[in-house]
């Protein structure tokens, strides 16, 4: 496991990242791919609305050129094999597409949590959720410094809560950049009220996952730039929903995000 060395929080760029998912992550390149088609596809059906619109706009009654088409009556004269297959296959062949890619993307952060390999290189965090926040428990050993500039050591093999000290409790999580994150989601079960969905969503990564009661899940990640970025939940909880927030803190040295 890891150890991640002299963290000082107050030293790094607080100014988050641009909107959308940072550009060294798989889902950049897949939201450029999605917003070209979306483009394409876009302005091909504007214009044959509008040309549709113009060509079959209402006539008159009274018109000899009219259709002599019959409410209820198929006109066979007019079926077109050919664009009628044109209209499916190609549609179906870009749906197919943006799905497989789509697919490569969730595979980059759906994760095995027994992968031997995984485990020698990771971070390991658990994010719990209840209503209405986080606990973040962090599985390897960290060192950080604190406001006042000295060196605390909290060392958590079994997951206990960082509480008090350098970084307070301020309900925000601390990640060490350039280095692979498995974070396992789990919900608060307090024997109080009826457990319900939350999902952690970090959009700096472009990444969610469900919170399950009673089930453990997973997200796998690598953060390469330090920073403050934000943390929501995305799914609709209750009341306060809308305050789930958390600050995700990447801090250390980081290589050069490529």
């Amino acid at each position: 496991m890891p150890t991640v060395n002299s963290w000082n929080a107050s030293a790094q760029n607080v100014g988050g990242s641009t909107v959308g998912p940072a550009d060294y992550t798989i889902f950049r390149s897949l939201l450029d791919t999605w917003n070209f088609w979306s483009l394409v596809v876009g302005i091909f059906t504007f214009i044959l609305l509008l040309y549709l619109v113009i060509r079959f706009r209402e006539e008159s009654p009274d018109d000899p050129k009219l259709d002599g088409i019959k409410p209820g009556v198929f006109p066979k004269e007019r079926d077109n094999l050919t664009l009628e297959l044109t209209w499916f296959i190609v549609p179906t062949i870009l749906v197919l597409y943006l799905t497989f890619i789509a697919w490569q993307s969730m595979i980059t952060v759906w994760v095995d949590p027994y992968s031997e390999e995984l485990a020698e290189e990771s971070f390991d965090i658990t994010i719990e959720a209840y209503q209405w926040g986080w606990n973040f428990y962090y599985h390897d050993e960290i060192v950080v410094l604190n406001e006042t500039g000295n060196l605390t050591t909290f060392v958590t093999p079994m997951g206990s809560e960082i509480k008090d000290g350098s970084i307070g409790i301020d309900g925000n999580l601390y990640l060490p950049c350039d280095t692979p994150i498995k974070a396992k989601i789990v919900t608060l079960n307090d024997g109080g009220e009826l457990p319900v969905l939350h999902a952690p969503f970090m959009p700096e990564w472009a990444i969610k996952e469900d919170a399950v009661p009673g089930l453990e899940t997973y997200l796998a990640f690598t953060p390469k730039e330090s920073g403050t970025f934000d943390l929501f939940c995305a799914e609709y909880c209750g009341q306060q929903h809308s305050k789930m927030l958390a600050k995700v803190h990447v801090v250390g040295q980081c290589g050069t995000g490529e």
